[in-house]
């Protein structure tokens, strides 16, 4: 089984294209970035993406210079309101917070883009013949902030162990818990060796593990159960940085910390304030006037800079995905023709075209920036809700009319002022008008975790246009979103989508760590969902990140390495 994890952390994204397009929700030290376009420079057979566009990331050429120490980073970022890495859906808090205050167990690698390195572990396990044991040491020299109730000592063992078995909680509600589900139990060995047993070997454990979310707390802190992380005082990592203020909408600020950072020569920042800033015009004026030094943009505004020396444009592309969420528990939606209308009704290349100036993807299930798995182009044009519009109206009018609704119906649809969810739903009105649908929009207001999630979570709607952000693999886009066992599994699974046949789909494929042989299904699955919804998938969007010229090395990647900025970017002299 060794062989697998050897190809993983070989394996690296083929394609040359990035994604492009808008946000400001992740700008900061994450260095969750996204800008233009670039022309493909290879044929791959059409085996890829949407139009075969392809989606390496590019970063600008990383600086020869030495790094030095000092200066506080200046962002603007969309904040939200839950500090809990285990149950924040939110990229600010997630990623550019906690990937400066914590760690993982195990990390994406930027270096060797497409693998996954050992963070708190010193390294990644071997992988017995069945795949069912993975047994991971604890790096000696990694050390929790000196802060009480840990008071500067060394991270071990049980602190791994609680996390998880945290995350893992049905208490704890975290929307990461699906990731887990086939972890049978994590056991201290000793201080600095813990060992999960799983019920199935999960080919996707490893990338489940270092997403964004998954990071190592203090036993004393999850000890305190599901309400642990309420407050800046409450947010004890191992990482470089320390959190010393949050409000809600408004701010955040990090601090070096005080006792020094356990991996040497890396977090040269003395820290790093934000401010709360959800208008990309007004991010940008703060930035010419050198209020800011980092944002998040559009397409169409970043090309009022892009040759502007003051500035540097870093580039990736996102597992975000728009969606149209549906209540399968509703009585109208059970009707799985109404859905599929549903599914025809949405101009996929219109939401990229009118929301983020041409520079977003179409696709399934899976998200385009993930090109290992989504399905060919060739064969998703044939699939409903992707082929030519015209057709698309005409079919989902006569599934309508076979339903009994030839007249079209009425729906309230809610949605969020956040991440341009807003601008989204705008054209999924129109989109839904074109077959008879009219929608009553209920708009929830500008906090998606407070106001929105709670909404999808509890299947208090009918209908929502909204996104979600996961990691871009198979479990994480597939297995969490569409399983029917929504406590375990499927803990995504807001909409209760039940498939006959996809459970057991989704689980064998979980196993299978023969890339080819695992491919194969995973596509097949896409197939059975977008003729069967389900949430109805959209594609995905790129982000775009601008910083000024002072900021040196900046970069982003298609995946959440929010540790890269704490570590790895400096102010100029």
């Amino acid at each position: 089984m060794s062989q697998y994890w050897d190809s993983y952390r070989k394996r690296t994204l083929s394609r040359r294209r990035v994604l492009a397009g808008s946000s400001i929700a992740a700008a900061g030290v994450a260095g969750m970035a996204l800008a233009g376009c670039g022309d493909d420079d290879d044929d791959d057979g059409g085996s890829g993406n949407n139009g075969g566009q392809n989606l390496t990331p590019v970063i600008p050429t990383q600086t020869t210079e030495q790094p030095v120490k000092g200066g506080t980073l200046r962002g603007l970022a969309t904040i939200g309101s839950i500090l809990d890495p285990h149950r924040t859906n939110t990229p600010h808090e997630s990623v550019t917070l906690w990937g400066a205050v914590g760690n993982t167990l195990v990390r994406f690698s930027t270096k060797n883009q497409g693998s996954v390195e050992g963070d708190l572990a010193t390294g990644l396990p071997e992988i017995p013949a069945d795949g069912l044991t993975l047994t991971f040491k604890i790096r000696p020299e990694a050390k929790w902030q000196n802060k009480a109730p840990v008071n500067g000592r060394a991270v071990t063992a049980e602190d791994v162990k609680m996390s998880f078995d945290r995350i893992k909680d049905p208490a704890t509600v975290s929307p990461r818990a699906g990731n887990f589900g086939a972890i049978d139990s994590v056991t201290v060995i000793d201080a600095q060796t813990v060992q999960f047993k799983l019920k199935t070997p999960q080919a996707d454990l490893m990338a489940a593990m270092s997403d964004q979310y998954n990071f190592i707390i203090p036993k004393e802190i999850a000890s305190r159960g599901p309400d642990a992380i309420k407050t800046a005082a409450d947010v004890i990592g191992s990482g470089p940085y320390e959190l010393v203020e949050f409000v809600a909408a408004q701010k955040s600020a990090l601090k070096r910390r005080a006792d020094g950072y356990w991996r040497q020569n890396t977090s040269w920042l003395d820290g790093a304030e934000y401010i709360h800033q959800t208008d990309p015009q007004q991010a940008l004026n703060a930035l010419r006037a050198n209020q800011t030094d980092v944002i998040g943009t559009t397409a169409d505004l970043a090309k009022t800079i892009e040759n502007d020396k003051n500035f540097v444009i870093t580039k990736a592309p996102t597992t975000t995905r728009e969606c149209l969420l549906i209540n399968h528990g509703k009585d109208r939606y059970k009707d799985p023709r109404v859905r599929l209308a549903l599914q025809r009704a949405i101009n996929r290349k219109q939401v990229y075209d009118t929301v983020f100036g041409g520079v977003g993807w179409v696709g399934g299930p899976m998200t385009p920036a993930a090109p290992v798995w989504v399905l060919p182009d060739a064969e998703l044009a044939k699939l409903p809700g992707f082929g030519k519009r015209e057709d698309e109206i005409k079919e989902a009018k006569a599934l309508l009319a076979a339903a009994g609704l030839a007249n079209g119906f009425e729906e309230t649809v809610i949605t969020v002022t956040a991440f341009d969810t807003e601008k989204i739903h705008d054209v999924v009105v129109s989109n839904l008008k074109d077959i008879g649908v009219t929608v009553k929009t209920e708009n929830v207001g500008t906090d998606f975790a407070a106001n929105f999630l709670p909404r999808e979570v509890g299947r208090q709607y009918d209908l929502a246009t909204t996104l979600f952000l996961s990691g871009g693999y198979p479990d994480a886009q597939l297995l969490l979103y569409h399983h029917s066992d929504t406590k375990t599994k499927g803990t995504r699974n807001y909409g209760d989508y039940s498939l006959a046949g996809l459970d057991a789909k989704l689980e064998k494929q979980s196993t299978i760590y023969d890339e080819k042989t695992r491919l194969a299904l995973v596509q097949e699955i896409q197939r059975d969902i977008i003729n069967a919804p389900g949430p109805i998938w959209f594609g995905s969007r790129g982000v775009l990140t601008v910083w000024a010229s002072r900021v040196k090395n900046p970069a982003s990647f298609p995946f959440a390495a929010g540790y890269y900025g704490s570590e790895n970017i400096w102010l100029k002299a």
